[in-house]
């Protein structure tokens, strides 16, 4: 007796189970069928668009991409199946994906080696912007020239170019050497050295003077005078 109670509540069981799942395709065959009206996609990125798809049950499909002026890089242009047009379950919706702006390709020239003001000169001629311009000391490039650009010259569709220019050498500080009772040959030759700019005043065979003082402290490029005499001044 319990042995066929036992059968009859498996039998009930599997036949629920069966029933339950041709309810179910029932339902689902009935909702593929169905259709229903496809929301607006222009404009959102694909995942917005994916997920908005996918909660009426439609997938997302990327036809083509193009360029566009106004839709960023990644977001729909437009759609192949109109909003508000009406659409069955499970279908595909076909779009157009903007791959941005079109750049235009031109040839940037070298600037490197010429000086920032120069160059921005050239640069209102061709159309193209200064970025970013770092100033660097360098013991090569004199002042205010460019050292190095990115992008570097060549083909670019970037319309902005980026400079490192030159602060020019680092100052070198020392104590004025004594320039007294040398030869005029003897003092251009210990200027020249140092980096400093020589002035003469007088004639003579030996310097009796000089400015600044010795032991004052100057850098590399600094003038320094002297008086050129016959014999020593005490």
């Amino acid at each position: 007796m319990i042995k066929n109670l036992l059968k009859y509540f498996v039998y009930f069981i599997i036949f629920a189970a069966i029933g339950a799942g041709g309810a179910y395709l029932f339902f689902k065959m009935k909702d593929v069928g169905k259709a229903d009206e496809v929301p607006a996609l222009a404009e959102k990125n694909i995942q917005e668009a994916a997920d908005l798809l996918n909660k009426g049950n439609w997938s997302l499909s990327i036809t083509a991409q193009e360029f566009d002026e106004n839709i960023p890089e990644g977001n729909i242009i437009r759609q192949l199946v109109a909003p508000g047009e009406k659409l069955r379950k499970n279908s595909k919706v076909g779009v157009i994906v903007s791959k941005g702006r079109e750049r235009e390709i031109f040839l940037l020239p070298s600037f490197e080696g010429q000086l920032l003001d120069e160059a921005k000169l050239s640069l209102a001629n061709f159309g193209i912007k200064i970025g970013k311009v770092t100033w660097v000391h360098s013991d090569t490039a004199e002042k205010g020239v460019i050292i190095t650009q990115r992008p570097v010259p060549g083909s670019v569709s970037a319309r902005e170019v980026n400079f490192l220019v030159s602060f020019g050498a680092y100052d070198v500080f020392y104590k004025c050497p004594s320039f007294v009772n040398m030869t005029p040959d003897e003092a251009r030759m210990l200027t020249e050295k140092l980096g400093l700019e020589l002035v003469e005043q007088g004639e003579g065979s030996k310097v009796i003077s000089q400015k600044p003082e010795p032991g004052a402290i100057i850098k590399k490029g600094d003038t320094v005078e002297v008086t050129i005499g016959s014999r020593m001044w005490f």
